[in-house]
């Protein structure tokens, strides 16, 4: 019973107060935006509580960053003492790490910056594992921080010079070889101007050889950057970074259901703006039509029951059903073509209002026309107990399912999916969505399970209609007689019932994740009458296993308590748009 409940324990406590030592120490907007690619601070310790969420993540580092800066101050009335240490997995490719501090010593008053340096020795291309111990003389014991990094050694030239930093309160190393110079300079909080040193005629040539070939490459950058604006001209772009960073950790599911559920550094308040009044609040069961209007909006696409052939079976819940059929044209062009199609309708044990809710869901994207929606085709009302919904066929079919048989199948297969083919998918996804929402609705039931996936792995955003019998697990009642799909609602749309472009940003980040682990449940451990708690206190799925680390701190952009700090989905487009062909580069 203990070792079951460590992992909640674990976590629990993921945050721990500092008795006696009242501090903060993190990396600033700049730091991470030139370690990562994000704008946020990182804090590791906040008014003296450890982030240990973010002391888990084993922060990569690429070749060319030689140092890290780390902000620091105490923020108590007495003195706060700490001593450094360091351990390296591979001392052949990197030498011991140093700082520009003392090992020992008093964290200062005000906010002040120290640099570890991590020199790679050059002598071999290696992958090096690097632990900084940073101890806090705290009452009644002292605290150990340790600061992960992986950090990527090459071999040097034989014409390649290390240059190390010249004055304390400059930080500086720069590497010059044959083919290209990088320099990296950051200085203190009180920078200490540089002395300047004699340059050879041969350094002056290099580097002015060096500085027109970057010239070349910036002028053939911005010509190929014109050429893909021009070629994007219908689709909506914008260039701003997601500002977000949520570490992952290190911890990766395993293939049961059970998962670790982890606490990001994130305020607890839900307050945001939510549902714009310009928006409509789609795919819902409190939108209330009479059957008339029903019929009234059915009428331009009503269809004849002997134009529709039932097929094999795809999928049976307690009242409704989906076939497999076909569609035999009707007029003079069509007469005698055959359509492949999907029927949707409900067994004769369904109720009333179960039919009028199958049927109010499934016209809600109805006329709305977009490569990545899956609309209707048609509708037979003939028998007004059983009406039939026709929609158009996709090779694969639902994606929830799509993705069950792809985690089953054998490696090498057809159903083998890689990360870029995932991303591609998502991107469909995410068009999909946006052009709801320039259409003002929102679709607030977005998962794998209401999505199609076709040929070529092409994807199409449906309505949710039938999906509560379908797939009963993803819907829970909390006691207000509504099945809804509360593991992927965001906070203010479980407690408040609020809706926005932003909820569905939520539910597209725990989509992301079931894409990524190919159909596994999200908190499937969590009873769904704790999910709101559980969200408030800031935990959040783990990390699912061989998933990358950027498409992680985006899906935890997506889980921000507060709408107003989620990323827009034009911004996340851009990104898994940049990332798919970041992808491409490598596969």
């Amino acid at each position: 019973m203990l070792l079951a409940s460590l992992p909640r324990i674990v976590f629990l406590f993921g945050y721990i107060t500092f008795s006696n030592a009242y501090l903060n120490l993190y990396l600033s907007t700049q730091e991470t935006f030139r370690l990562l690619g994000v704008e946020y601070e990182l804090y590791y310790v906040r008014n003296g509580i450890i982030n240990q969420y973010a002391l888990s993540f084993d922060l990569p580092l690429q070749s060319h960053i030689d140092e890290i800066f780390f902000n620091w101050q105490s923020l108590g009335n007495f003195p706060v003492l700490y001593s450094l240490s360091y351990n390296i997995s591979n001392r052949r490719a990197m030498n011991m790490p140093t700082a520009n501090i003392s090992d020992k010593g008093e964290v200062p008053n005000q906010v002040s910056v120290f640099a570890v340096a991590l020199p790679c020795s050059g002598q071999i291309n290696a992958e090096v594992h690097i632990n900084i111990q940073m101890s806090i003389i705290s009452k009644p014991e002292p605290t150990t921080l340790n600061f992960k990094r992986k950090k990527v050694c090459l071999k040097k030239n034989e014409n390649s010079v290390w240059v190390p930093r010249e004055k304390e309160g400059s930080s500086r190393y720069q590497f010059t070889s044959n083919n290209a110079t990088l320099t990296l300079t950051h200085l203190a909080t009180n920078p200490v101007s540089e002395e300047k040193g004699d340059l050879t005629t041969s350094t002056h040539i290099f580097y002015a050889a060096v500085a027109c070939t970057c010239a070349v490459i910036i002028l053939i950058a911005l010509g190929v950057t014109i050429y893909y604006l021009k070629s994007q001209k219908g689709s909506d772009r914008y260039s701003k970074k997601i500002n977000c960073y949520d570490s992952s950790s290190s911890q990766a599911l395993t293939g049961q259901q059970s998962q670790t559920f982890l606490r990001p550094d994130t305020p607890n308040n839900a307050s945001g703006s939510g549902a714009s009044s310009n928006f409509r609040r789609g795919v819902s069961p409190s939108i209330d039509l009479k059957p008339t209007d029903i019929n009234t909006v059915l009428s331009d696409i009503l269809i004849e029951r002997k134009r529709i052939s039932l097929g094999d079976l795809v999928h049976e819940g307690t009242f409704g059903r989906i076939y497999m059929g076909t569609l035999i044209g009707d007029d003079e062009n069509e007469a005698g073509t055959e359509q492949d199609v999907f029927i949707k309708t409900v067994t004769d044990q369904a109720k009333t209002d179960q039919v009028q809710l199958f049927l109010t869901e499934s016209v809600l994207l109805k006329s709305l026309i977009h490569p990545n929606l899956h609309n209707i085709l048609g509708a037979c009302l003939d028998n007004p107990d059983q009406p039939l919904v026709v929609y158009p066929y996709l090779q694969e079919g639902n994606m929830k399912k799509f993705l069950l048989k792809c985690r089953m199948s054998e490696c090498g297969s057809r159903y083998t999916l890689n990360t870029q083919q995932l991303v591609y998918m998502a991107i469909q996804m995410i068009r999909g969505i946006q052009y709801l929402h320039r259409k003002k609705l929102i679709h607030k039931d977005i998962a794998t399970r209401n999505c199609i996936v076709g040929t070529d792995l092409v994807v199409k955003v449906t309505d949710n209609s039938l999906a509560r019998d379908l797939f009963p697990g993803d819907y829970n009642c909390l006691g207000d007689n509504e099945n809804r799909p509360v593991k992927w609602m965001a906070i203010e749309a479980l407690m408040q019932k609020r809706f926005s472009p932003a909820s569905d940003v939520w539910a597209f980040g725990v989509t992301l994740w079931e894409m990524m682990t190919l159909g596994q449940q999200p908190y499937a451990d969590v009873d769904p009458f704790e999910m709101t708690a559980y969200l408030q206190e800031g935990y959040r799925i783990a990390k699912p296993h061989n998933c990358p680390d950027e498409l992680f701190s985006l899906m935890a952009c997506c889980w921000a308590l507060s709408p107003d700090e989620r990323p827009k989905f034009p911004q996340l487009i851009t990104y898994l748009q940049n990332f798919y062909m970041a992808l491409g580069r490598y596969i």
